[in-house]
């Protein structure tokens, strides 16, 4: 008889399913339903988000940032303050 590995332990399913311990949000509460599903957007004090470039764009973007010594942070917060600021919004604070 083989040993059996420590890890079969946590392949194997529980009988029968255990019962959330929190109650269903309501439908309409999206943030609610987003905690419970573990995603928690926008908690940090800073948020990610993805800018899709095309490669000559990014080349060109990353060759901006080199020169002018600064990141591709920095220029992308600038360039979405200035479109805030044309639109009568206040600017991104950047932090």
């Amino acid at each position: 008889m083989q040993p059996s590995s420590s890890l079969t332990k946590f392949a194997i399913k529980p009988a029968t399913p255990v019962a959330p311990a929190v109650a269903a949000p309501a439908a309409s509460d999206p943030h609610a339903a987003a905690e419970l599903k573990g995603r928690g957007r926008g908690k940090n004090k800073r948020v990610g988000i993805a800018v899709r470039l095309g490669h000559e764009d990014w080349y060109r973007l990353h060759d901006l940032a080199v020169r002018e010594h600064t990141s591709l942070q920095a220029l992308i917060v600038a360039g979405l303050s200035a479109v805030m600021e044309q639109r009568g919004l206040p600017p991104l604070s950047g932090s």
